[in-house]
Parts: C-alpha cells; structure tokens; sequence
C-alpha cells in the first residue's frame, strides 16, 4: 500500500476554514453517531450550544466537546491549534516553539505550552506493549543521549533504550546500562520466542543463558557479522533522534519523555497511509483527567 502524502495547507484551509469546523471534527470524532448521551443512554440528535464548546442532546443534557483533550480551557481558537498539529505532523523533526510563536502570533510561555501539550498528545497515542515473537528478530542497543538539561541547570547525559523489530520501535529512558536493567526491559517489552539480535556489551552476554536466541555483532570489527545480522534498524533510530534533539538545541529532563514520544510516534508511522496529522487528529480524547503529563511512565523505565 503507497504511503500517503502529509496533509498540505490547501487540503488543511478546505477542510478546517475556522473554529467551528474544528469543534464539529472533535465532535464527530469522539461522540457523533457513535457514542450513546451520557445522562440518558439513547443514540439522539445532537445540537450545537451557540456561543459555547458544548453540544445538547435531545434529553436536553450538555457536554463539553473539549474536555478531556488538550484543548480544554485554552483561549487559543481551535483552528490556530490544529495549525499548529498540522505543522508539528508535517515536519520530519518536529518544530520548536519559537516557530510556533512566528507562526500563531503567541507569546513565548504559550507557544512552548502549545508544544509541551502537542508533545503529550503524540506520546499518548497507541504503541505496541511487546514486539517480536517466535522467528522474528529484535534489535537492542542504548544510546547516551548528551547535555539534557536538569532542574538545577545543570546537563548529564541520559541512557535511552531502543527496542526495534519489523519497523516498529519502542524507546524509553534507562536509569544505568546494569545487566539487570537491561535483561528486566528485554524480559518486559520483547515476546518469548524472539532472535534478539545487539552489540557486545557485557550486560546482554547472559541472554543466551536466560534462553534468548541471542546473535551479538562485534562493532569492532565491522557493523554486521558477516551472516546478515546487524543493529541497523535501531541505529536508523538513533540518528533521527539525536538530529531531533540538536534542532531543539537544549532539552529538559522533564519534557525528555514527551520528546521521546514525539520521535517514535512520527518513526512508527512513517510509512503509514494514513498521514501523521489525519491519526492526531482521529482520536483526541487522551486526557480524561486532564494530566497531560500521564503518558510519562511509557517513556521512563525505572526499576
């Protein structure tokens, strides 16, 4: 099946001219036809409340259309902030907030909550909870992810795990390189059965004694082991990564994981039909109680 192409801005100003065209997809998406009233049950007709980001029911009750979505209580006029989705969706890298503030005319504590939030909402999104299986290859590495910002000011490096099989990857930060940790996540996000295929550090020697079909490529020697096996897909990864990163030029520890999940969102789907602005788009109820920040614990992998 051909990839599709991004939403272009003709396609974008046809479809969401303004507000209201941007509430009703929100509607449509997370209520329409397919979701009974709340109060009474029944499938009814649904009526827009003018004036307001809520709709009525024939049973004469109210919902808030925004609630339990990144755009709930914000001032910011909902076509501004699918244009903003639209952007961060179409580029290969990700925008920074000053772009965002050039672009919407924000000031610049909004436009980096307006990123923070997008950020959030593309690290909510569905993602495999294990990957590979019986005759399948997994591909395993770390990175060091350098000068992360902590909340002193000062910058460390940060340990980032890569799990990658059949073009779907997951990532999430480690606390130490350990051999524990290691063997703890592989045990957690990688089906039995897998050929789990890494580098020669020392904290993947014990697979094979744990029962891994375990292949380990000598990097010093060259960056496949002369049988077809190599880390390539993970470190494919790695490279959109840390070009990510240097485009943002500084990155906290605390937004960490909501970059992470920005980077394996937009990775995952990369040859995805659907474009990436069409799946932010589909489901935007990812906050029912309105912790953007929820979608965290998929991202850091502590003990």
């Amino acid at each position: 099946m051909p990839m599709r192409p991004g939403t272009g801005i003709r396609e974008f100003v046809e479809r969401f001219p303004d507000a209201d065209a941007c509430l009703d997809h929100i509607f449509r998406s997370r209520w329409g036809d397919h979701t009974a009233c709340p109060k009474c049950g029944q499938f009814g007709t649904w009526a827009k409340v003018k004036g307001k980001n809520s709709y009525r029911h024939s049973c004469r009750s109210h919902i808030n259309v925004l609630k339990g979505t990144i755009f709930h209580k914000s001032n910011l006029p909902l076509n501004l902030w699918f244009y903003a989705l639209l952007l961060a969706a179409n580029s290969s890298h990700g925008v920074r907030a000053s772009f965002l503030r050039k672009q919407l005319g924000l000031g610049l504590k909004s436009s980096h909550r307006l990123l923070d939030a997008i950020r959030w909402q593309m690290a909510a999104y569905s993602r495999p909870t294990m990957v590979g299986g019986p005759g399948k290859k997994v591909t395993i590495d770390e990175a060091q992810i350098q000068n992360i910002t902590l909340p002193d000011h000062s910058r460390q490096s940060v340990i980032v795990m890569g799990i990658a099989c059949e073009g779907l990857l997951l990532c999430g930060i480690l606390p130490d390189r350990k051999r524990a940790t290691l063997v703890r996540n592989i045990d957690r996000f990688v089906r039995p059965g897998s050929t789990i295929v890494t580098d020669c550090w020392t904290g993947y020697q014990t697979l094979k004694e744990l029962g891994w079909d375990h292949i380990a490529v000598n990097h010093q020697r060259a960056f496949h082991d002369f049988q077809g096996n190599t880390t390539n897909e993970v470190e494919t990864y790695w490279t959109i990564l840390k070009r990510t990163i240097r485009a943002y030029r500084q990155m906290s520890i605390v937004n960490l994981p909501a970059l992470l999940g920005e980077v394996e969102f937009r990775y995952n789907r990369r040859q995805s039909p659907v474009s990436i602005f069409d799946e932010m788009i589909a489901k935007l109820d990812s906050f029912p109680d309105g912790n953007l920040s929820a979608p965290v614990q998929r991202y850091v992998w502590d003990p």
